[in-house]
């Protein structure tokens, strides 16, 4: 059970833009040992020369504090447009009897509460933000603004909306409504609409292909959850204010709820947005998605094929004394 005390939080740097504080958020007391690990194994009688494995690594950011953390072999490097953080491991040899690489680090949840209703002002985005210059635009066949579907339901419902934050709800509200859930592998934004839904990371993209079609600054968080398995859920930007979470597919998974504004510290965020170029660290390859893992190898004689699990798994609590920072916010005790 998470033990935490409640911190009432301001806007950032600039000045207040409403009266009242709108936003809470938790530390947990309690900062969680958690261990990602992926095995590969050879399958065939090839020989493997050349072997690519990129891992993410979490890093501490408005949903999280993340510190001591321990890789099994290779070296952590920060990708550079989204400050997302990978191990990356090349290897020449295969070993005969599998592979298996593995971070291990501690967490402690950041959860998140805001009162929509006490924002007030709506400010302008500013085009040279961080969020402005990060987190729009397309990508790839999964985040794709002018599809034609994207751009004929967000002028339908932008043409119902007071304002940014009404948009942001109805768009919310809508893809919970209109796409059920259909379990299978992360999907392109064709894939979704032909399948009429999709699972978490699906329900994200549509959601976040709405609201960067009206220049509103959005992101999926990729993440493993504490208690097992995988989730994905959006943020969205707001000037003044910062990022106000959301998460779609559990509001269609439970309809009578409001996940609006909402974070409840289960996860742990991997990765931050989706579909970047890794750099050249991937020797010319692009990183469609890099989810839990990816690898890549080549081989020779014979055939050869890699079997690969993921297990990620909790390890236990252990207690950190050092307060935790924030950005975007202003703590006041």
């Amino acid at each position: 059970m998470l033990i935490c005390l409640w911190v009432v939080v301001l806007t950032g740097a600039q000045e207040p833009v409403c009266d009242a504080t709108y936003k809470e958020i938790r530390y947990a007391e309690d900062v969680f040992n958690f261990t990602n690990q992926v095995r590969f194994v050879r399958v065939g009688d090839g020989h493997i020369n050349r072997f690519l494995a990129f891992l993410p690594i979490p890093v501490s950011n408005e949903y999280q504090e993340v510190s001591h953390l321990s890789v099994s072999e290779g070296d952590v490097y920060q990708e550079g447009n989204y400050d997302n953080e990978v191990l990356y491991v090349e290897r020449k040899r295969f070993p005969d009897g599998g592979y298996t690489l593995t971070s291990t680090f501690d967490v402690r949840p950041v959860l998140v509460k805001v009162d929509v209703s006490k924002i007030k002002v709506f400010r302008d985005y500013n085009p040279e933000s961080i969020p402005c210059k990060r987190h729009l635009g397309d990508r790839g066949k999964f985040v794709m603004t002018r599809h034609p579907y994207i751009v004929q339901t967000a002028d339908s419902l932008w043409a119902q909306s007071s304002n940014v934050l009404d948009y942001a709800r109805r768009c919310y509200e809508y893809v919970a409504s209109h796409f059920r859930y259909v379990k299978g592998n992360w999907r392109t934004l064709e894939q979704i609409l032909k399948e009429g839904g999709g699972e978490c990371g699906d329900f994200s993209t549509v959601m976040v292909s709405l609201l960067r079609y009206k220049g509103i600054p959005s992101r999926h968080n990729v993440c493993l959850r504490l208690a097992g398995g995988l989730h994905v859920w959006v943020d969205f930007y707001m000037e003044g204010y910062g990022w106000i979470p959301l998460d779609v597919q559990m509001k269609n998974a439970d309809p009578r709820n409001d996940y609006f504004g909402v974070y409840d510290g289960t996860c742990v965020v991997m990765m931050q947005d989706i579909c970047y170029d890794m750099g050249d660290k991937t020797r010319g390859f692009s990183l469609n998605q890099l989810q839990t893992y990816y690898f890549k190898y080549w081989y020779d004689r014979g055939s050869c094929s890699i079997v690969h699990s993921h297990e990620p798994h909790l390890n236990g609590c252990s207690r950190v004394v050092d307060e935790p920072i924030t950005t975007h916010v202003t703590i006041v005790k």
